[in-house]
């Protein structure tokens, strides 16, 4: 019976011969693609993929050459990549030895990036200002990130080895992948429900594919919006996301998140006892400056007191009274001359108007003295009235010749009859 299968290769041998063909036919390449996954071992050698939109070609470049290349390669760098394509027998892969590296431009998903930092930085989602401080009291930690991955698990693991009395409450997302960023806003958007006092954003490394649902602007407008101060804890150290930067806080890996996590709380507690030890000491400054204001007071009101102003009063009392004396004394002195002055003068002014008054007194009498009847009559003149109505008569016809008459003589008077 003919053999079916005359040329049967072992593992090794076909790989060779693939290899041969490879690298005669493909000896000297250039190929274009974004880098993606680039790493350098402790070898120093890099080890990356080059990638378009519908495959992917695993390369190598060697320390030697990569010690002589003039850019530093990251991901989504577009690149041109020269050398030729071999076969890594013990996996079976076919590579791309790289010789040299140039820059073909900046890859489409570094243009995103980069567009969209730009774009939301002059939105000032990035500004400092808008960032929350970590809070006072740390009692929940909501944690959004896949409840499967490292990540949880190394945040986990330092939380208890350091013992940190803290809630955690995890709200599993996924972290990469097309349904990624709408599942992570989301969370975010519960969390402000959940009565958390922290939020952390958390993944472990990857590309930047890996790392893409937190390059997207629904998670970055939902970190923004987000009420509790957030954390981002993505991927590596080199690893920089949009969250990163819009988050209140960026740490470089899940563990240093909790490393953080786990400082606040400490911090909390030490802020906590060095504020009570503060204001134990300045509680009790006050109290003694309060004692000492109390003793000045103290010292103040027994000087102001009614006893301890008696004898000052006292004094006032006398010094006043004395001083009434000796003003009453020359008050009295003082009255005592004007009283002797208008004494003297009024005495001068009454015996000259008494003067005054005699002479003037003497002239009257004598006008009087010459207008008295009495005087008139002595000179040998008499007063005729009518007897009974005493009425004065002047004239003769004026004498009744009914009625006595009454003369008036110089010293008496008499009644008669008339005869006319």
């Amino acid at each position: 019976m003919p053999d079916l299968f005359p040329n049967v290769y072992t593992v090794t041998q076909i790989t060779e011969e693939i290899t041969q063909v490879l690298s005669d036919t493909f000896s000297s390449v250039s190929v274009e693609g974004e880098i993606s996954g680039w790493k350098v071992a402790g070898s120093g050698h890099a080890y990356f993929s080059l990638k378009d939109e519908k495959s992917l070609l695993k390369a190598v470049m060697w320390r030697s050459r990569l010690e002589r290349l003039g850019l530093e390669p990251a991901d989504g760098q577009l690149v041109q990549a020269h050398g030729k394509l071999t076969v890594y027998g013990p996996r079976g892969d076919y590579q791309l030895d790289v010789t040299n590296i140039t820059q073909a431009g900046v890859g489409l998903l570094l243009q995103r990036f980069e567009k969209l930092k730009a774009q939301l930085a002059e939105e000032g989602l990035f500004d400092p200002d808008r960032k929350q401080p970590p809070p006072f009291h740390l009692r929940r930690i909501i944690v959004i990130t896949s409840p499967t991955g490292a990540a949880i698990q190394d945040f986990l693991r330092v939380l208890r080895s350091r013992g940190t009395p803290v809630e955690i409450l995890i709200l599993p997302v996924r972290v990469q992948g097309v349904e990624a960023p709408m599942e992570i806003a989301r969370a975010i958007g519960r969390a402000r429900d959940l009565g958390g006092d922290l939020v952390l954003l958390t993944r472990g490394g990857g590309s930047l594919e890996d790392l893409w649902g937190f390059n997207e602007e629904v998670v970055a407008r939902a970190i923004a919006d987000c009420p509790i101060p957030l954390v981002s804890a993505v991927g590596h150290e080199v690893d920089y996301t949009i969250s990163d930067f819009v988050a209140d806080l960026r740490v470089p890996t899940p563990t240093a998140g909790a490393h953080l996590v786990a400082d606040l709380v400490e911090g909390l507690y030490e802020n906590f006892d060095e504020k009570k030890q503060r204001l134990g000491e300045a509680i009790g400054d006050v109290i003694q400056h309060r004692r000492v204001d109390l003793n000045l007071l103290i010292q103040r009101l027994k000087s102001k007191s009614p006893a301890s102003q008696i004898p000052h009063f006292r004094q006032r009392i006398d010094d006043t009274l004395e001083r009434c004396g000796r003003a009453l004394v020359q008050r009295v002195a003082t009255n005592r001359r004007d009283v002797k002055e208008i004494l003297t003068r009024l005495h001068g002014s009454m015996e000259k108007d008494l003067l005054t008054m005699r002479s003037k007194l003497e002239v009257r009498k004598e006008k009087i003295l010459a207008f008295n009847p009495q005087s008139t009559l002595s000179r040998g003149y008499s007063r005729i009235e009518t007897a009974k109505s005493n009425r004065p008569i002047r004239k003769k016809n004026e004498v009744p010749t009914d009625e006595d008459i009454r003369v008036q003589l110089a010293d008496g008077a008499f009644e008669a009859t008339p005869h006319l």
